[in-house]
């Protein structure tokens, strides 16, 4: 099934830590997140309703540790 919004589990997630993850080494392209919330033992990320990116290797990815 095709999600727009992921949840990924973290051990006390630090904001600039998350975006590199994402940003850099899941090369999720900026603008495709819709929103980005880290809490105390989560990140949720929603996306754009776009659904070009569904067979990207980013959304992929996202899916694999989401």
């Amino acid at each position: 099934m095709k999600t727009r919004e992921f949840t990924i589990k973290t051990e006390s997630p630090n904001v600039g830590f998350v975006e590199d993850y994402l940003f850099e080494d899941l090369e999720v392209p900026k603008e495709y997140i819709e929103s980005l919330k880290i809490y105390n033992d989560y990140v949720n990320i929603k996306l754009s309703p776009s659904k070009i990116y569904f067979n990207d290797d980013w959304y992929v990815n996202l899916q694999r540790v989401g």
